[in-house]
Order: structure tokens, then C-alpha cells, then sequence
């Protein structure tokens, strides 16, 4: 039974209550974490200003190790159908990867703020280019602007998703038409929500007044519903059924999810990364600023018997003149002055700093000497570390490759929708140009992550374990080109190499019998030969008069 247009609202309405309580309990995590990335883990603390606060990078170089593993190519598909010809296939592959390679900026920064935060998003949207090919834009998304099912177990089991975002009301008027909105201002989700402007008699123009907007994806009737609580107190400046399908005519939507850690008995929360090591790290700060605080006052204090020196004599002790003679009134210089005591940190500071690395080395799955830090493990604990460190990099891969399958069958779903019929953009494929059409587009692919789960550590033993095995190849009888072709493209050498000439063979001048006889032996049959040719008796022959 469909609902009704009051039901729709007040789903959308409470729906989008309870999103902004989730994430409003969870801001000061999100702004700790935030923060902690950023190295200015001290700035909500407040401190003497005597006080020295020292902060580290380790949570930046956590998230950056990551990032330098999951990221080591752009990111690329391979595309295949069974409904198809193979040129559809191979332009199709084309068109994504091209795609996929201007926009990898995009796609580090959805996976940067997956490690930082629980989750991220990116959203596929049409935008306005001469170029046809062009017409897809991907931005990544923080996990608070996007509205979930929270009792799914699975994105796909999902009854509905929303994106919840503020737009401005230039744009709305030239989308929704000009409509007597409710002017706010855009909050920060890090900052209070009346840290804005106000608009008073409407000094600021359209671009820079905004509403907010729930575009709400209803998946069990099929329905976009644009809402916004800036119209009406309330209302739907847009409802349609799902513009987006796949080649089933199935509903899709265009966001895509990455996650890189889950909550298990809640799988649609997802689980920040950087949140595993964030106490070790806060405990790490504490100690180097009471550490550097304790330094400024390690200095070198002495004690004066006072009378004994004057204000001249004082003054020649401090400046520290090299051989300058500073008169005392005393009998007895052992008395004069002494050193003020010093005591030494304690020891327990040092293990316990040793203790905090070492629960931070372990939240890490990332070896040390992948980072470039010099460590005293073997080639057989290195070699462990790696395969460990590659298997569980791998695993974020996969879900990395997950989302990269998931924007590319949006983004080759969204050229079909945004495609003209007499618009025929050009692409190269081998080096040919050919022409990119909807019905090339339209047609049941799957797309499978190029060199799946594939990190630079993987790389590395990959390409280690080919040239061990190179020996062992030859001697199986495996093609020797077969074996050049992998190595090539194993390590990402020009396809030139592949190209190898055939030696020319060289022209030998027959030689006659007796000049063979004639020269040294080298073998004990060919002295043996020479020796019978020496011995046997000379045949006259008749000479003609």
C-alpha cells in the first residue's frame, strides 16, 4: 500500500531527527579524531600560557601510512559481459578508467576520511560540461551527511537513503523554482550551528543564503522525494520515481559506502581506524609536553652566602668572562657558593613512553620498516612482518575495491541516463578512436577492481617471489616470451621490451675437406682422422696428354 504524502514527510521528518542525534552524541569523538589528524590535538584544551604543549604526527602518519598502501596506482576496472560484443567491453573499460584516473583525488579523500571516521561516502551527480564525457562529478562525503537504515544488516537491504545537505538558494530557485524559502545560514558540523551570519533585510545574494535539503531515496516504493524543512515548515519540492536504474531497471542509487571496519552487531556503524591508537596517542602528547615543560626548567641554579659577594662580583659570575677575578670577603672558599640540586626525571618515564609505542605499534597492522624506520629484525621477521602486513592491508583493499566496483556501474549507469542520442564523443582505445554512444554503455557489465586487494607490500613480494621463480620456470618448460610478458608487466616496464629482433644468421664459407684435415685437432676422433689421411698410400692418377 503506497503512502501518503503526510506519511512520506513525517518519515523523512523523523528520520532525519534521529541522524542529526546519532552524529550530535558523537561529535566530540568526531572533533577529537578531527584533531588529532590535523596535530592540533591542544587547541580545546585550555592551558597556562607558561606552559610549553608539544604534539606529535603519529596520527597523521598513521592515516597517511594507509593511504600510501591502498593508493600506490591510480585505481582502475576491468570490465567484462557475456551479453555483449568485446568492442563494447573494451570502450567501455576505457570510458571508466579514464574517468576513474582524473578523479583519484576524490576517491583518497573518501578513503582518508574512512579512516578517520567511522565510515565515508561518495556521491555521483550530474553537472553541466561541453565534453559528454565530463558530465559526472564525485565528491567524497562525511559519514554525518549521509542518512542510513540502520537496522539493515547489508547496504543492499537497505529500506531507504538520504543525503542531507545545505544548498544555495540560487540553486534551489533554478531547480524548485522560486519559492518563498526559509533562509539559514550553513553550519559547520565542528562548530556551533549559530556561528553563522544573519541575514538582515537581505543584504547577502542568493549564492550565499541557503536551505536545507533531504533528498531522500524511498528504495521500497521506488521514489526520490526532495524535502526540505525551509518550505512550508516542511514540504516536498520534488517527488518522482528513482531516475537512476541499472540494466534491470532496478533502482540505484547514486552514493556508494566505504568502510573499512565495522561494528559487528551493527554493521551499517561503521568503526574509525585512527580511533584504535587515539589513546595511546593522547598519552604520548601528555608525556612529551611534561616532558619539554620539565626541560625549561632543567637549568643550572647556585646558592650565595649573601654579604660575601657584591653586586659587581655577582654580576662578573653571570656573565661567565674567561679569566675574570671576582674579590670575595671571606677566609673560606669551599663556603661560597654551591650548587643548587638538580633531580634527574624518573626512569618509569622511559619505559612507560616504550610501553605507549609499542600499543601504538600494535594498533598499527603497518610494519615499522615500511614507514622507513630503521628496526633490528632479521630478513626472516622483516619477510613475516611483510606477508602480515600485506594480508591485512589486503583486506582494506577489498573493501577499497568494493566501493571502486560500486561508482564505477553509477557512473557508466549515470552516462547512459545523461547520454544524447546525437552526441558521439570520441575516446582511444589502442590507440584507435571510437565513438562512445549510450547503447555502447547500455548493457549488462561486471566490473572487477584492477589487480584486486593489490598494495605496494603485496607488489613487492609479488615481484620477489617472480624472480626466485624464474629459474624454476625454465626449467618446467614454461615459454621463455610467456615469462618475459609477466615480468614486463610485473614491474611496469614499456611494452617496447616485448618487442625482441631475431639475430641474423651469419654467413659461414663452406670449407672443403682437406682444409678441415688441415687445421689443429681439437677432439681425439678428428687427430685420429688426420693421422689414417697421412698413412694411406697415393692413388696415381692418369694425366691427360
Amino acid at each position: 500500500m503506497a503512502r501518503t504524502e503526510q506519511e512520506t514527510i513525517s518519515l523523512i521528518q523523523h528520520v532525519l531527527a534521529e541522524h542529526k542525534q546519532h552524529w550530535s552524541d558523537k561529535h566530540g569523538d568526531m572533533r577529537r579524531l578531527r584533531q588529532a589528524y590535523l596535530t592540533r590535538f591542544f587547541e580545546d584544551v585550555e592551558n597556562e600560557p607558561t606552559n610549553l604543549r608539544v604534539e606529535t604526527s603519529d596520527a597523521y602518519s598513521f592515516i597517511e601510512g594507509y593511504i600510501a598502501s591502498l593508493f600506490e596506482k591510480s585505481p582502475a576496472v576491468e570490465v567484462d559481459s557475456l551479453k555483449t560484443e568485446p568492442d563494447n567491453v573494451m570502450v567501455t573499460r576505457q570510458v571508466i578508467n579514464s574517468w576513474l584516473a582524473d578523479n583519484r583525488k576524490a576517491l583518497e579523500n573518501g578513503s582518508r576520511l574512512a579512516l578517520i571516521y567511522p565510515m565515508s561516502f561518495y556521491k555521483l551527480a550530474p553537472v553541466k560540461s561541453a565534453d559528454p564525457l565530463a558530465r559526472v562529478r564525485i565528491r567524497a562525503l562525511e559519514p554525518w551527511q549521509v542518512i542510513l537504515d540502520r537496522d539493515a544488516d547489508l547496504w543492499e537491504e537497505q529500506r531507504y537513503v538520504a543525503h542531507h545537505y545545505y544548498l544555495p538558494v540560487s540553486e534551489a530557485k533554478e531547480i524548485y523554482g522560486a519559492k518563498q524559502y526559509q533562509v539559514v545560514s550553513k553550519p559547520s558540523y565542528f562548530h556551533d550551528a549559530m556561528d553563522g551570519w544573519e541575514d538582515e533585510g537581505g543584504s547577502l545574494p542568493d549564492e550565499y543564503k541557503y536551505i536545507e535539503v533531504v533528498e531522500f531515496y524511498d528504495l521500497t516504493f521506488d521514489k526520490l522525494y526532495i524535502f526540505s524543512p525551509n518550505w512550508k515548515n516542511g514540504g516536498l519540492l520534488e517527488k518522482r520515481t528513482i531516475p537512476l536504474r541499472t540494466y534491470d531497471d532496478n533502482p540505484l542509487v547514486p552514493i556508494a559506502a566505504l568502510y573499512y571496519s565495522r561494528v559487528p552487531d551493527k554493521p551499517m556503524d561503521g568503526y574509525s581506524t585512527l580511533s584504535r591508537v587515539y589513546d595511546q596517542i593522547f598519552e604520548k602528547n601528555i608525556i612529551r609536553t611534561f616532558w619539554a615543560n620539565a626541560i625549561r626548567r632543567d637549568s643550572r641554579q647556585y646558592l650565595v652566602r649573601e654579604g660575601i659577594m657584591d653586586e659587581e662580583a655577582l654580576a662578573k659570575v653571570t656573565a661567565g668572562v674567561d679569566g675574570a677575578i671576582i674579590p670575595v670577603d671571606t677566609d673560606d672558599l669551599a663556603g661560597v657558593m654551591r650548587e643548587v640540586p638538580v633531580t634527574n626525571l624518573s626512569t618509569n618515564f622511559d619505559r612507560y613512553l616504550n610501553m605507549v609505542e609499542s600499543d601504538i605499534q600494535r594498533g598499527s597492522i603497518i610494519a615499522p620498516f615500511t614507514k622507513g624506520e630503521a628496526t633490528r629484525a632479521t630478513a626472516t621477521e622483516v619477510t613475516a612482518l611483510a606477508q602480515y602486513t600485506a594480508s591485512e592491508i589486503g583486506r582494506m583493499a577489498r573493501e577499497r575495491d568494493e566501493a571502486i566496483e560500486t561508482i564505477a556501474d553509477i557512473f557508466i549507469r549515470m552516462m547512459v541516463f545523461t547520454l544524447e542520442d546525437d552526441e558521439k564523443p570520441v575516446i582511444m582505445v589502442k590507440k584507435e578512436p571510437r565513438f562512445v554512444r549510450s547503447e555502447t554503455l547500455d548493457h549488462d557489465f561486471r566490473y572487477f577492481a584492477l589487480d584486486q586487494a593489490a598494495t605496494s607490500l603485496s607488489n613487492d613480494l609479488k615481484k620477489r617471489q617472480l624472480l626466485e621463480l624464474l629459474p624454476v620456470l625454465g626449467q618446467l618448460g614454461v615459454d621463455p616470451n610467456k615469462i618475459r610478458e609477466e615480468v614486463i608487466r610485473m614491474f611496469d616496464l614499456p611494452e617496447t621490451f616485448l618487442e625482441v629482433e631475431k639475430p641474423e644468421e651469419a654467413s659461414v664459407p663452406k670449407r672443403s675437406g682437406a682444409e678441415a684435415l688441415q687445421e689443429q685437432p681439437t677432439t681425439d676422433a678428428q687427430a685420429l682422422a688426420q693421422e689414417l689421411v697421412a698413412q694411406a698410400p697415393t692413388i696415381p692418377l692418369p694425366v691427360p696428354e
